[in-house]
């Protein structure tokens, strides 16, 4: 082995480089454990030898994860706050002594003489980040949680630098389980922007993913989006997780970085001319089993960033492809993300997943789908695809469609009926495999309609 040259060893080594579990998990029950796999052959042949790790170590970072810090460091301070720290400011620390006086420069204006006074009820709260010496700021009860970096990703950084390994990482994934809760507080709304960009700014200033996947609860992910929820039913669906993968397949895009093509602005959706956008919501059964679950609106992070592709980007590089994971989600829900999708002239590839994949037992028992009607569930994914034929008539010539639905004899009988109107009303479609269409416009036909006949 010793007398075989780094080229060969690279190669030997590449064979023990599988596919991410990122790539292989993504399409299944969304949790917190997208990026964790058993086997770590990689890792495993680079502690071998020092020769074995430096020949390793490029593979080895390929896919890359970076986990949001859980720990709370905002603190909320109102004037009862502000009282106790009055009385303690030779303890306070010199960020801490600075809060204080910049909060009782503005609470003085209110013209109440105690912190207790009525005076100070209508004063807003002000929400202000613990740092390291912030001792009196870490013991009070109330500490909040704003999606941040850990502390690590700094010597993460500083690794990469040192072993020239940052062309290397071409995917990360960001990760956490921790909800973000202050959605309804506008006064959090600023520090939230502010922590989000910080997030993307390190994250693209030290690195340069070609693909970029999110795993977090709905309320952290709509903030790691720079968007909305518009749903208050989110409740209901009880949805832990979400996934959405942002990727770049064409390195030339990188030529389209100009005011003229996109808002090149600090919301993810925005930072690299992306070619395909996939999500997973998971299931929405749960949902099913509440008091007219019809009128229930699921979270809609996905349909507003869509809207931010039609409407902010330009042909030139805005999205090619779009894949979408649900486990029987609302036809009222998908009907949004389809006519968001109807405005990205650029789509060509669709592909999509409305029921449960062979991995999932979900319709094994009848404790697994709670008070839901199997009927309602089979109506919801029907009434989906009749939107997604819809869609299909909106497709340009040599557009593909891919169900992952067609795992199944019955399934597959009935997607291909649904594709099948679309003959019926004119348009050509050609099956290409398994689940597997492509718009073919030569097999166009004029479709007459019936007059009706006078006597």
């Amino acid at each position: 082995m010793k007398s075989l040259p780094n080229e060969l060893l690279l190669s030997i080594a590449s064979h023990l480089a599988a596919e991410a579990p990122s790539v292989n998990k993504f399409a299944r029950e969304p949790t917190a454990e997208l990026t964790c796999c058993t086997e770590t052959p990689l890792k495993e042949l680079s502690l071998v030898s020092w020769r074995w790790r430096k020949i390793v170590l490029p593979l080895l970072f390929h896919y890359s994860r970076i986990p949001l810090d859980p720990n709370p460091q905002w603190v909320p301070i109102d004037a009862r706050i502000l009282d106790n720290m009055q009385g303690q400011l030779t303890k306070l620390s010199m960020h801490e002594f600075q809060i204080w006086k910049r909060m009782k420069s503005k609470f003085k204006t209110t013209g109440a003489d105690s912190a207790f006074d009525e005076a100070f009820d209508d004063v807003l709260i002000n929400l202000c980040r613990v740092e390291d010496d912030d001792e009196f700021l870490k013991s009070l009860p109330q500490v909040l949680w704003f999606p941040h970096l850990p502390k690590g990703f700094a010597s993460f950084v500083r690794f990469m630098q040192q072993y020239d390994l940052k062309h290397h990482v071409k995917n990360i994934v960001v990760y956490t389980d921790t909800e973000y809760k202050l959605r309804h507080v506008a006064t959090a709304d600023a520090p939230l922007a502010r922590a989000v960009r910080e997030i993307w700014d390190h994250i693209f200033s030290s690195l340069d993913p070609a693909r970029v996947v999110i795993a977090a609860p709905p309320g952290t992910l709509s903030g790691l989006l720079d968007t909305q929820m518009l749903s208050t039913d989110a409740w209901a669906f009880d949805m832990k997780m979400h996934y959405i993968e942002f990727s770049q397949h064409d390195p030339e895009r990188s030529t389209h970085r100009n005011k003229g093509c996109r808002p090149w602005d600090n919301a993810l959706v925005h930072r690299k001319p992306w070619t395909h956008l996939a999500y997973n919501e998971g299931s929405s059964v749960t949902a099913y089993s509440t008091y007219e679950y019809h009128l229930k609106q699921s979270p809609k992070m996905l349909y507003l960033t869509l809207l931010r592709l039609a409407k902010e980007v330009q042909s030139c590089c805005n999205i090619t492809s779009f894949s979408f994971v649900g486990v029987f989600p609302f036809s009222t829900n998908m009907d949004r993300v389809y006519s968001a999708l109807k405005k990205i002239p650029t789509l060509r590839d669709i592909q999509v997943q409305l029921a449960p994949g062979p991995e999932n037992d979900l319709l094994s028992t009848s404790k697994n789908i709670g008070r839901a009607q199997a009927s309602d569930l089979w109506l919801e994914w029907s009434r989906c695809y009749d939107g997604i034929v819809g869609l299909l008539l909106e497709v340009g010539d040599g557009a593909k469609l891919v169900s992952k639905d067609c795992g199944e004899e019955k399934m597959t009988k009935e997607v291909e009926e649904y594709i099948g109107t679309l003959k019926e009303r004119g348009q050509g479609w050609r099956q290409n495999g398994v689940g597997v269409w492509i718009r073919d416009s030569t097999l166009d036909r004029e479709v007459i309609s019936a007059e009706p006949v006078q006597e």
